[in-house]
């Protein structure tokens, strides 16, 4: 059921009194209703907390990045890449589908009907919860008293607790401004209704750029990669760095590690446009934290390049990372610290060097995930509501990135582990040797886990290969309750299944694998 629009008004019916005008009183206020915002805001109101909740964002729709321009509508047009793939490639099945055609509107528009439907649902929680919803842009006037202001009018809210989770946006580099045709963001792809570029340059290999290089090349459009770095995904595990550029060039996506972009070289023409190449030195540049992207944001290498080749396609996509959405938070007024970066300091509950006053979700750093930003939230929420609930633990976030190959993680990779002191070791198990895999016409990918060689102690899991995103959770669990390979490898694993891989490199980390 839609919920009435009037669900967002400002609600300027402030009280007066003696003629002045009175701040509306919360026990607490969140600035921003991504998923660091209107999760915790349903667990406050849960815990017999009076809520606010404000949201700029034009017509204030809830979600965030993630629901509006974010994880949910490029998931909806990975799946459809993923139909059109399988369309094509049925005939070893025994579907011989000819003539497949590819309608981009129509997938665009399922697209958005994904998020409508989604973004009615947060609208029906807000009002199933009696949160209030404010939209507008919210700032600080003190501490624990905040202005929103759009353009109805100004009102100001008391707060008890105040919770920032105002989020990230897209960034670029000098040079390369975002025009929305041939310079373009993840925003604009997501919000494009019409058409799509044939072929494209992709700035930046980190999760937003290899999902589309994915996508795109399922739509056919001819698709180069370039990476500064000397890896795909170079936050992942190495392994897996090398099976994704594996998998990639076979599927005729160009891959140009260690290998850096002019900005300032740019010239769009009447096709597209053109940019500058040349070799880097991988380690000159470290790859920035978070879901964006790993060419280096506003550090990474700007100036001309010597000699190197030219690169021409219709559009650039620049996907170097994203940036904390702070400026509009007036945070002068208060004690919160915050980095060169932009980056909120907080401890592990979310409290920031502010009494009373918490922040979650991307502006606080850490990978820059919607899943990792909600619980971010709900922590932080049941801190000041008294409860007990554990600090964020790092180890246990899963990194997953919807590719095809898909890829998921969490924890340690072995050599981190040795850094740390650990005497690590690794197992890993090959997707060729699952029934389910072969069955479903995936067998390429592993399932690695890493341990303490000492204590047994699951330090890691690192995957590549289908549903390897949903296969991660168990190895999530398993390190939360502290639970060790040995565990995992007898519990079952029903047949035939993706899981049983899981399984089996539990297996494989106590020594005895039994189908590899």
């Amino acid at each position: 059921m839609e919920v009435p629009p009037e669900t967002y008004s400002l609600g300027l019916e402030a009280k007066t009194e003696r003629g002045l005008l009175v701040a509306e009183k919360f026990d607490l206020v969140i600035i921003g209703g991504g998923n660091a915002g209107y999760i915790p805001a349903i667990r406050a109101s849960q815990l017999g907390m009076k809520v606010a909740l404000i949201e700029k964002r034009e017509g204030g729709h809830l979600g965030g990045t993630c629901l509006n321009v974010g994880c949910i509508p490029t998931k909806a047009l990975l799946h459809t890449a993923t139909l059109l793939h399988d369309a094509k490639n049925g005939e070893e099945f025994g579907v011989n589908v000819s003539d497949v055609e590819f309608d981009y509107p129509k997938a665009a528009e399922r697209r958005e009907k994904v998020v409508t439907q989604l973004r009615r649902g947060v609208q029906g929680l807000m009002k199933k919860n009696k949160v209030t919803v404010y939209n507008g842009v919210g700032s600080f006037v003190e501490p624990k008293k905040i202005q929103v202001q759009n353009g109805e009018g100004t009102e100001e809210l008391e707060a008890g607790k105040v919770l920032i989770s105002t989020g990230s946006a897209v960034n670029t580099l000098p040079g390369l401004e975002f025009d929305g045709e041939k310079v373009i963001s993840s925003d604009d792809i997501v919000t494009n209704n019409e058409s799509y570029p044939k072929s494209v340059i992709i700035l930046g290999s980190g999760a937003v750029g290899v999902e589309f290089a994915s996508m795109y090349k399922d739509f056919g459009t001819d698709v180069t990669i370039v990476e500064i770095l000397d890896r795909l995904v170079p936050l992942e595990d190495p392994e897996i760095c090398a099976e994704l550029k594996k998998s990639f060039e076979k599927r005729g996506i160009k891959v140009m590690t260690s290998t850096k972009a002019d900005p300032q070289s740019l010239e769009k023409t009447d096709s597209g446009v053109k940019i500058k190449i040349a070799g880097a030195d991988s380690g000159e540049q470290e790859g920035a934290e978070g879901e964006g992207g790993s060419y280096g944001g506003e550090d990474a290498p700007t100036g001309d390049v010597d000699g190197g080749d030219t690169l021409e396609a219709e559009a650039l996509l620049v996907a170097v990372g994203r940036k904390t959405v702070t400026e509009d938070l007036n945070l002068d007024v208060t004690d919160v610290e915050v980095n060169e970066r932009g980056i909120i300091r907080v401890d592990g509950y979310g409290q920031t060097a502010a009494e009373g006053i918490y922040a979650a979700g991307d502006v606080v750093g850490g990978y820059w995930l919607a899943h990792e930003a909600g619980h971010e939230g709900l922590t932080a929420v049941e801190h000041m509501a008294g409860e007990d609930p554990m600090p964020k633990d790092r180890s246990l976030v899963p990194r997953v990135t919807y590719c095809r190959p898909e890829i998921a993680s969490f924890g340690l990779t072995k050599a981190q582990a040795e850094e740390e002191g650990y005497e690590a070791k690794e197992a890993k198990f090959p997707f060729q040797a699952i029934g389910k895999a072969l069955i479903e016409g995936e067998p390429n990918g592993f399932f690695k886990i890493v341990s303490d060689a000492e204590t047994d102690m699951i330090l890691g899991m690192h995957a590549i290969g289908p549903k390897v995103t949903d296969l991660i959770t168990e190895g999530v669990f398993a390190k939360l309750v502290e639970g060790t390979p040995e565990e995992i490898s007898m519990t079952i694993h029903p047949h035939p299944s993706l899981s049983e891989v899981v399984g089996e490199a539990a297996m494989a980390a106590e020594g005895h694998p039994i189908h590899f």
